[in-house]
């Protein structure tokens, strides 16, 4: 992690948004912020998790299969 990654505001996710925990590389519902941390549920329904703020980022957007098929 660089300085500026350390220094970089958490990204503040809305209630019922899907993020990634980045640390176990689980994707999960954002529901609340509690003691300045995350609460995280899967998206099938189950057991909720916590996250560190500075470990939840937006899912990335999925690629195009037809991007990865092309030759670089």
């Amino acid at each position: 992690m660089t300085i500026r990654q350390r220094n970089a505001p958490a990204y503040r996710p809305r209630a019922g948004e899907l993020v990634l925990d980045r640390r176990t590389g689980r994707t999960g519902i954002y529901m609340d912020t509690i003691g300045g941390e995350h609460y995280l549920r899967p998206e099938q329904g189950g057991r909720e998790w916590t996250a560190e703020p500075h470990h939840v980022s937006p899912v990335p957007e999925p690629r195009d299969s037809a991007e990865c098929d092309q030759p670089r």
